[in-house]
């Protein structure tokens, strides 16, 4: 079964949301840990040091209590003083972020291409000096590097042993397909593990970070509500819900829905109705057709039972109601059934929105 990597602490604090608190911070890693994620991304080894007294060690012994065989995690900026100083926090992991496409290589660090494949060794030998056990190489803006030279680096990093590469894609500018194929370039030339951290900007991180599992590879990065820069990462709980619904992992999706909840409320960023697996409206249906399947069998029109991830169905009667949906839902629908549908529909069109069964037969009562 392929890794996932939540990093709701450091990537997804770089969304423009409220703060977490403290208290709040440790919650969300004692969830992640119930949930079942293996690698929890902790934070920015160097930033955290300005927010407090050492608020980071502090969430590394707390992830270490709630669940010692979860992975620790640190991020940090491709310097040896960065790498140092992560190494003192003595993580599982310690990730740095090298990049590797032209334009952030010359436009923003006016480097060389040269220049990044000495990194990986460089850094490398300064992570093992530093004691470091597993090092992880995120090759930034990867999706938009020139393919020969992304190899380049990705046999670098073999020859110099690093534990894993993450195929980085920036901008979310890469379709699920390339992720597959650069996954498969990588793995070609590079032994170790390799994972992804796939940016939401055109709503293909979920579906690349399947792809990229189906691929081979071993880890992906996601957040809780898919919190990030811009439109954010993979979010958990849509590839969380799709491995164990597959079939090939055992996440807990009740944990997933109400960590993601309270998540929403602290920072104020609520769910939206229709969030996939932890939105409020996913089984709510009004629609004639789709009631009269469900009514008869849910798997017409659901891909998993609402209990599944802890929510509950509610089929409603509004101006989309046929007469199978009304028959079905109505303990009484009345001698005259289209009749009873005309009045459903005129109701609902009035009130300008669906109605449960209950509320409905309030209203015949009232007027009655």
């Amino acid at each position: 079964m392929a890794g996932l990597i939540d990093t709701t602490l450091r990537e997804g604090a770089q969304a423009p949301v409220r703060y977490l608190s403290s208290e709040q911070k440790a919650e969300v890693v004692r969830a992640l840990a119930r949930i079942g994620i293996a690698e929890l991304e902790l934070g920015h080894a160097v930033a955290e040091l300005s927010y407090g007294p050492e608020p980071l060690a502090e969430l590394m012994e707390i992830a270490a209590e709630a669940a010692p065989a979860v992975r620790r995690a640190v991020w940090c900026r491709a310097r040896p003083e960065d790498i140092e100083t992560a190494a003192a926090l003595e993580p599982d992991v310690v990730s740095f972020a090298l990049p590797v496409s032209d334009r952030h290589l010359a436009t923003r660090l006016g480097r060389s291409r040269t220049w990044a494949i000495d990194q990986v060794t460089e850094l490398v030998d300064v992570a093992r000096t530093c004691g470091v056990s597993y090092l992880s190489i995120g090759l930034e803006d990867a999706t938009r590097a020139d393919l020969g030279f992304l190899r380049e680096v990705a046999a670098a990093a073999d020859w110099a042993g690093a534990d894993r590469i993450r195929i980085a894609d920036t901008v979310g500018v890469a379709s699920p397909e390339a992720i597959s194929v650069l996954v498969g370039e990588v793995g070609a030339v590079y032994a170790g593990e390799i994972g992804v951290h796939l940016h939401n900007d055109f709503g293909m991180a979920t579906a690349g970070a399947i792809s990229a599992i189906g691929a081979g590879a071993g880890w992906a990065d996601v957040s809780l509500l898919g919190l990030g820069e811009r439109a954010g990462i993979a979010r958990l709980e849509e590839v969380c819900g799709w491995l164990t619904l597959q079939g090939d992992a055992d996440y807990d999706l009740h944990a997933i829905r109400d960590i993601s909840h309270r998540l929403a409320g602290w920072i104020d960023h609520p769910v939206p109705a229709q969030a996939p697996l932890i939105g409020a409206d996913i089984f709510t249906a009004e629609s004639g057709l789709h009631v009269a399947g469900l009514v008869r069998d849910p798997g017409t029109y659901e891909p998993y039972a609402p209990e599944t991830v802890g929510a509950t169905r509610a089929l409603r009667l509004g101006r989309n109601s046929g007469r199978a949906a009304v028959a079905a839902l109505l303990p009484d629908p009345g001698d005259d059934l289209t009749a009873t549908v005309a009045r459903i529909r005129a109701t609902a069109c009035a009130q300008r929105h669906a109605l449960d069964v209950t509320e409905f037969s309030a209203l015949g009562e009232n007027s009655a």
